[in-house]
């Protein structure tokens, strides 16, 4: 999500990319447009635990 931000795209456009490359439903619009959210305000602090 974040190289999406800094690519600049939407938050439909960086879901519909990121779920071509890791399959359906990997993503959901709401959760990426938190994140975008949280990128817009400077908030770059990414966990560092697994997430599967």
């Amino acid at each position: 999500m974040l190289y999406e931000f800094k690519k600049g795209s939407t938050v439909k456009n960086a879901v519909k990319n990121i779920c071509d490359v890791y399959g359906k439903d990997v993503l959901r619009v709401r959760k990426c447009q938190r994140w975008f959210f949280k990128f817009r305000n400077r908030v770059l602090d990414l966990p560092d635990k697994p997430v599967f």
